[in-house]
């Protein structure tokens, strides 16, 4: 028994989809669409680990997505069987108005490992998808669109890639065909329980004869079976002849053997296929589990390896707490099905690695692997002695980052402040590559999978690739109440900040308006509830899962981006009219509801040196919330801060301005009268409701005008302030 160490990494997605080794038939295209490469396709897309998306009309060529390159190394990879003339792709470089730059290179091989360059691009691919072909040798097997040298703020769109068959030749050249389906040579058919197995052997020449000199059977159990057709076998141009074998054991089971051909086909002279069979109405039970099971875990990720046993396939499943949940003899089972309370993790061959997902902190999961057989309704497991095991999953672990931090010492918002900063920045466009595909995502049935609103609890539930036409990324701390509005400004993309919510039922409901308690309610989607508080002023309440984190969200904050010159504190420094944000109720709801085992797995996540980085200090520690006067910045060093008669009341010491619009509401552009401000020098943003800042200026004008035709039908806050913090709002209607 040839026992192997397979190593099963949890990781939210795989960086690799598609396989290296499954080979495609001729021909062949990939459009970018859907969860899976077809097959014969595949890509590596580095460190993000997902199958990462355009759906930009200009990086697209058929809608609605490109793929998405963009590290160093990364590719787009054809692997096929036959004689390949032309490859074909569309390429769009991604950029912000500059020239593209970078280098990539388009390659061919002939076993995978040693590659050539056909085409080079250097600096030079256009902004919006171009078509390119080239010319393939006859005896490459594989092609890559290969990301050879990435520029910071640069990224490569890939869209219909497209393998063409060469015209076929005067010689001989052979396919094979099982029950009409083309077969690739060195593949594998299952063949379910035919015992008279046929095979058609076809000449896709178009002048001379295709002679098969050889059938040859191998494998250890090549001997249950006999090779009816007899050699030489003559196949003539554009024609076929079967190829029979027979299983001549008598007893039910599986059975499997590689069939060899040998011909005067001058590129394939030996043509191999591995083949199984079925005797009797289900596979033949492994006779052991696997063995030496050892799993790994993180807060928000496990990893596991076995020893392999004798069965053909094995399916993982993983349940909270100890579920003895047992498959049953001919079913198959999906990736994120359930069988009683466990869930199924993986089935099938291990070949590479498996994704773990939902996995959270603090948590006592139950790991079983059983070994099965066969396949559909012949599908036959191993269901005595699975192996198995239970592990606990860690919570937080800040280990030693807050060694130079005391919240007693005087400098401890300045040591806070130094201690989160820098950080690395992930851009808000990476949210749903870096977040959502690696944690937030987890799997469930017909290969679709499901993230969950964190305001509302609301499920959504896609087919990958993921986008953010349902469901947006929310700034828990609002983009109007920022002093930073610049989108390529640190605090805009924080993934501490970033939460997934529904967009029309949650983010454009929630808006810029406060957090609180909903006492008289107008709206409510799932858990997330809006209304006007006991003081009658207009409030957002998500559910009871996400208050202490919302909180804590809020206070890093304005512990992360405060400044002397760009105030982030509570209430807002921007100081809406009816809009402030106060520190009571989030610290309220910060002792309420402590940290969670999803916001600490979240947590620990976003803090690896690999994503961003740094740490959020109020879910390491929640009580420090209680050291600081988020109203004013200020240092409390008793822990007082949190006593009703310590935090400031709700009074406002806004520094208002009026601003007008006209016309309102406009089409194509509009003005705005900032005689208020006397002439003082102002900066104006015009923020959307995903809140993206849409157009920006500066001007010590008394009256600005701005061109709207780029604006889409909505509304828009319109946002004007000084340095000073004097602050104007309004609302533009563009119909």
């Amino acid at each position: 028994m040839n026992i192997k160490k397979f190593a099963i990494i949890a990781t939210a997605a795989l960086a690799q989809f598609g396989s290296l080794f499954s080979q495609g038939t001729l021909p062949m295209f990939w459009d970018m669409d859907g969860a899976n490469a077809p097959t014969g396709f595949s890509a590596d897309q580095g460190p993000a680990g997902s199958k990462l998306v355009y759906s930009s009309a200009a990086l697209v060529n058929s809608t609605p997505y490109a793929l998405r390159l963009d590290y160093t190394t990364e590719y787009a990879q054809a692997f096929w069987s036959g004689k390949a003339d032309t490859v074909s792709f569309y390429l769009a470089g991604t950029s912000t108005g500059n020239p593209w730059q970078g280098e990539v290179s388009i390659d061919e091989s002939t076993d995978g490992s040693t590659w050539s360059t056909i085409k080079t691009f250097v600096d030079d691919i256009p902004n919006a998808t171009t078509f390119y072909f080239v010319r393939v040798k006859s005896e490459s097997r594989y092609v890559r669109i290969y990301y050879k040298k990435k520029v910071s703020g640069f990224n490569l769109a890939v869209d219909d890639f497209s393998v063409r068959p060469k015209a076929p030749s005067e010689n001989a050249e052979i396919q094979v065909f099982y029950k009409n389906t083309q077969q690739i040579n060195q593949g594998s058919v299952n063949t379910g329980n035919d015992t008279l197995i046929v095979f058609e052997v076809y000449n896709n020449g178009t002048k001379n004869d295709l002679t098969v000199s050889t059938l040859n059977l191998s494998g250890n159990q090549s001997q249950d079976f006999s090779i009816l057709t007899n050699t030489p076998l003559t196949v003539a141009s554009g024609t076929r002849e079967k190829v029979e074998i027979k299983l001549t054991n008598a007893q039910n089971g599986t059975y499997a053997a590689t069939l060899s051909i040998g011909s005067n086909d001058i590129d394939n002279p030996t043509y191999s296929l591995d083949f199984s069979t079925i005797k009797g109405s289900i596979a033949s039970e492994p006779q052991a589990q696997p063995s030496n099971l050892n799993i790994t875990a993180k807060a928000f990720r496990m990893s596991a390896g076995f020893d392999k046993s004798d069965a053909e396939h094995y399916l993982v499943l993983a349940s909270v707490g100890n579920a003895t949940d047992v498959p049953s003899d001919g079913e198959s089972y999906q990736r994120g099905q359930y069988i009683g309370k466990s869930r199924v993790i993986m089935s099938g061959d291990i070949t590479s690695d498996i994704d773990f997902d939902n996995t959270v902190a603090n948590t006592n999961y139950h790991i079983r692997i059983f070994g099965f057989n066969g396949y559909g309704s012949y599908t036959n497991y191993l269901t005595t002695n699975p192996l198995e095991k239970t592990v606990t999953t860690p919570g937080l672990n800040p280990e030693q980052y807050y060694a130079s931090v005391s919240p007693t010492n005087s400098s401890f918002i300045q040591d806070l402040y130094d201690l989160i900063n820098p950080h690395t920045r992930i851009y808000y466009s990476n949210y749903s590559s870096s977040v959502i595909s690696q944690f937030e995502a987890r799997d469930t049935t017909d290969s679709k999978q499901i993230v969950e609103g964190f305001y509302t609890g609301f499920q959504y539930i896609y087919e990958p690739p993921f986008s953010h036409a349902v469901m947006s990324r929310e700034h828990c701390y609002p983009q109007s109440y920022m002093t930073k509005v610049n989108e390529n400004e640190p605090n805009y993309s924080d993934l501490h900040l970033l939460y997934t919510v529904h967009q029309d039922k949650a983010n454009a409901v929630r808006s810029n308006y406060p957090l609180d308690d909903v006492d008289q309610v107008s709206t409510t989607f799932f858990g997330g509830t809006f209304g006007r508080n006991t003081k009658g002023e207009y409030c957002y309440e998500p559910r009871d899962f996400a208050k202490g984190a919302a909180a804590r969200a809020n206070f890093y904050a304005c512990a992360a981006y405060n400044t002397n010159e760009f105030p982030f504190t509570l209430p807002t420094s921007n100081m809406l009219v009816n809009e402030l944000q106060y520190q009571e109720i989030l610290k309220k709801w910060n002792k309420d509801f402590p940290p969670n085992s999803w916001e600490i797995a979240r947590h620990e996540f976003i803090s690896q040196q690999s994503v961003q980085g740094n740490r959020n200090p109020f879910i390491d520690n929640p009580d420090w919330a209680c050291y600081i006067d988020f109203s004013l910045m200020k240092h409390v060093p008793d822990g007082s801060a949190c006593s009703t008669d310590s935090i400031p009341g709700r009074i406002s010491t806004m520094n208002t301005a009026d601003i007008k619009l006209f016309p309102n509401p406009s089409v194509s552009e509009f003005s705005i009268d900032l005689t208020a401000f006397n002439g003082e020098a102002v900066n104006v943003y015009v923020i959307d409701y995903y809140e993206r800042t849409m157009i920006q200026a500066e001007t010590s004008e008394k009256v600005l005008r701005l061109n709207a035709e780029a604006l889409a039908s909505g509304s828009y806050l319109v946002l004007v302030r000084t340095k000073s913090g004097k602050t104007g709002v309004s609302t533009l209607l563009k119909p």
